[in-house]
């Protein structure tokens, strides 16, 4: 039976349990996944698995604010520490007549696990699940999918290709899931790449301008 790893575990034993920070298959993931995107800037992102943090602080480059959550206490705390070195709340001044300037990002980090939708996170127009869908139960991805499909953002999913030993299915058949439901509720499939390790999809939603599609 599949049980959802114990990822306060898991952090506690390795603080990059995952290699995040020297893998060359994570490395090229995150900038797969930032060449994938359709915009080159955006006002909120929201990275709903942050793990160590790795794609949220590249994401505080490209984004007015920056909103890190990951079910796992033990991988906020360490994030919330390497946030305030990195993307200092004090230096983001979003007043509207201040031009803000790339690589200033605010970085907001908080504990949440899927399928709730953050407060703080509700005006995403950029939101990214990163190798989290296929260790939630059929009900909570259910519930997580449903979430996404009545954001107005642009939604990126991507996952390890096959299926962990620890995962409820595998990559593929994550992002499956999720483009039949995001292609229902009106999105645009704009990038689908697959690639020998890892899957990946955008969807942009109804609103976004003409001048913005693929």
């Amino acid at each position: 039976m599949t049980r959802t790893p114990d990822f306060d575990a898991l952090y506690r034993s390795d603080a990059d349990p995952f290699a995040v920070g020297s893998s060359w298959y994570e490395q090229r993931k995150i900038a797969v996944v930032l060449a994938s995107l359709a915009r080159r800037e955006y006002a909120l992102a929201w990275d709903a698995a942050a793990g160590t943090g790795h794609l949220a602080l590249d994401l505080s480059a490209r984004c007015r604010r920056v909103v890190a959550t990951d079910a796992s206490a033990v991988a906020v705390a360490a994030l919330s520490e390497q946030g305030t070195e990195v993307c200092s709340e004090e230096a983001v001044d979003d007043s509207p007549e201040r031009a803000w300037v790339p690589g200033t990002g605010r970085l907001t980090v908080r504990q949440s696990a899927l399928p709730t939708l953050p407060a703080e996170a509700q005006a995403a127009d950029l939101v990214i699940a990163s190798e989290v869908l296929y260790y939630l139960p059929r009900p909570a991805r259910a519930a997580t999918v449903q979430m996404l499909s009545g954001l107005d953002a642009e939604i990126v999913t991507v996952h390890w290709r096959h299926l962990p030993g620890d995962a409820y299915l595998s990559g593929e058949d994550c992002t499956r899931e999720v483009d039949v439901a995001l292609t229902a509720a009106g999105f645009l499939r704009a990038v689908q790449h697959e690639d020998r390790d890892f899957v990946l999809s955008t969807h942009l939603p109804a609103s976004t301008p003409p001048r913005e599609l693929p």
